[in-house]
C-alpha cells in the first residue's frame, strides 16, 4: 500500500515550491480507497479465522490463526514503512510504486499457506486484488493481479479435488475484473483532481503575484504622488523663502532696511505656507481650486515669482467666462500646480529677463509659460519639473510639448481636454 493505517487523510494546498518540485497535494479520494483496501483485508482475515472455528483440528486451526496473524502484521508494516518512504519522495497517493513489493510478495505467500489450510482463504483473495492493484504501478499491479486470480482458481479445483467449476473460475475472476475497474476509476478519477488542483494552485500563485505587483504599483503611484506634491509645493515655496531672504539681506547690506523688512515679512508669509501645505501633504488633504478663483491663483503665483527674480513676470489672462464655467475644481488645481511647477522652472534655471504666462482656451485649455532665458540643451534629459508637469497633463487625458533653442528661451504649452467629464479616475484624484 502507499500509506499506513495510522496516516490521517488530508489534502492542504500545495506550496509553490513543492509544484515546483514535482510534488502534489494528498487526495481525500485516495486516502479513502487506502482506508477502504485496509479495511477490506482485515474484515475478510477476520472472516477466514472466524469461518475456520469448529472445521479443523485444534492445531491446524492455530497453524491457520498464526499465519493469518503473521499476514496482517507484514502487510500492516509493510505499508506504513511504504508509507513512509513514498511521503519523503513527495509521491501522491494511488500512484503505485514497486517498493510495495517488499510487504506484497510476502503478504502474498502467507495467504497461499492460509489457503492451503483452509478454502474459507479464498475470500481474502478479493482484498489482495485491490491491494496489488493499488500499491504497485499498472504492469506490476496487473501482472500481480494475474497471480493471485489464477492462484485462487487454482486452490478451489484443489479443495474441489480436482473438479475445476464454473463457479470456481467465475467467481475470482469477477473478483479480479471488479477490482481492475473500481481501481482504474479512481486513479483516473485522482488523475483530474490531482491536475486540477494543480491548477488552482498555479492560479493562485498568479493572482498573488498580481496583487503584489498592483500594491507595488499602487505604492509606485503614491510616491510618485508625494514626489510631484513636494515639488510644486513645499519645494518651490522653501526656495522662495531662501530666495527672500537672500533678497532681504543684499538690501539690508545695501542699507535699504525698509525692503529688507518687507522681504523678510514676505520670507515669513512663504514659510507658513509652506508649513500649511507640508500639513496638507501628510494628511493627503490637497483641496481642489475654485475655477472662479482660478485666475487670483495664478496671480498669487506671479507675485510671489517676481519677487524672487530680477525677470519681469507677467500674467495673460485670455480665458472667456464661457470657457473658465467648463473647468472643474479638479482641472483648476492642476492648472495651478503646472503653472507653479513651469514658472519655477524659469525662475530658478533659466536665468530670463522676462517670463510670460498666459491661458486660453480653445477646443481645449491652453496654459503656455514662454521666458527668453537660456533655453534647454537637446542632449539634456527632463528635470524632476518637466517630469511631473508632463505627468499631470497625462493625468487628466491632456499633453505637454516643449519648444525650445539653447540661447534662445523655452515655450512649454500644456493642453488639457475641455470640457471634462463629469466623472473622475482615480488618477485624476491625485493630479
Amino acid at each position: 500500500m502507499t500509506a499506513s493505517a495510522a496516516q490521517s487523510p488530508a489534502a492542504p494546498a500545495a506550496s509553490e515550491e513543492a509544484l515546483a518540485a514535482g510534488a502534489v497535494p494528498s487526495m481525500p479520494l485516495a486516502a479513502a480507497l487506502r482506508w477502504l483496501v485496509h479495511a477490506l483485508l482485515y474484515l475478510l482475515v477476520l472472516l477466514t479465522a472466524v469461518r475456520a472455528v469448529g472445521t479443523m483440528p485444534t492445531g491446524y486451526l492455530v497453524t491457520l490463526w498464526a499465519l493469518l496473524a503473521a499476514l496482517v502484521s507484514v502487510y500492516s508494516i509493510g505499508a506504513r514503512r511504504d508509507a513512509q518512504r513514498r511521503r519523503r519522495a513527495g509521491a501522491h497517493d494511488g500512484a503505485g510504486a514497486w517498493s510495495a513489493l517488499v510487504h506484497l510478495i510476502p503478504t502474498m505467500l502467507l495467504w497461499v499457506a492460509a489457503l492451503m489450510l483452509s478454502p474459507d482463504a479464498l475470500w481474502i483473495a478479493f482484498a489482495v486484488d485491490f491491494a496489488v492493484l493499488y500499491a504497485l504501478p499498472w504492469a506490476g499491479g496487473i501482472a500481480a493481479l494475474l497471480v493471485v486470480t489464477v492462484t485462487a482458481v487454482l486452490a478451489h479445483a484443489g479443495w474441489a479435488a480436482g473438479a475445476t467449476t464454473v463457479a470456481g473460475m467465475i467467481g475470482p475472476g469477477m473478483g479480479a475484473l471488479v477490482a481492475l475497474g473500481v481501481v482504474a476509476a479512481v486513479r483516473a478519477l485522482q488523475g483530474e483532481i490531482r491536475q486540477r488542483t494543480i491548477l488552482a494552485e498555479r492560479l493562485l500563485a498568479t493572482q498573488r503575484q498580481l496583487a503584489e505587483r498592483e500594491r507595488e504599483a499602487a505604492t509606485a503611484a503614491e510616491r510618485e504622488r508625494i514626489a510631484r506634491e513636494l515639488h510644486d509645493t513645499v519645494a518651490q515655496s522653501s526656495l522662495s523663502v531662501q530666495l527672500l531672504l537672500d533678497a532681504a539681506q543684499n538690501a539690508s547690506q545695501q542699507g535699504d532696511d525698509q525692503r529688507a523688512a518687507q522681504l523678510r515679512e514676505q520670507a515669513r508669509g512663504a514659510a507658513v505656507r509652506t508649513t500649511a501645505q507640508a500639513r496638507r501633504l501628510v494628511d493627503e488633504d490637497v483641496p481642489a481650486v475654485d475655477p472662479a478663483q482660478l485666475r487670483g491663483a495664478l496671480e498669487t503665483l506671479i507675485h510671489d515669482a517676481a519677487v524672487t527674480t530680477n525677470a519681469r513676470v507677467q500674467l495673460r489672462w485670455e480665458l472667456e467666462a464661457d470657457a473658465q464655467q467648463r473647468i472643474t475644481p479638479r482641472t483648476a488645481r492642476t492648472i495651478v500646480r503646472l503653472v507653479q511647477g513651469l514658472l519655477a522652472n524659469a525662475v530658478h534655471h533659466a536665468d530670463a529677463s522676462r517670463i510670460a504666462v498666459s491661458l486660453s482656451a480653445q477646443e481645449d485649455v491652453l496654459v503656455d509659460v514662454v521666458d527668453d532665458g537660456l533655453g534647454i540643451p537637446d542632449d539634456e534629459p527632463d528635470g524632476m519639473g518637466l517630469r511631473t508637469a508632463r505627468a499631470r497633463a497625462r493625468s487628466l487625458g491632456g499633453s505637454l510639448t516643449i519648444e525650445s533653442t539653447a540661447g534662445s528661451g523655452t515655450a512649454v504649452q500644456v493642453r488639457l481636454p475641455l470640457p471634462l467629464p463629469d466623472s473622475t479616475t482615480p488618477t485624476e484624484a491625485t493630479a
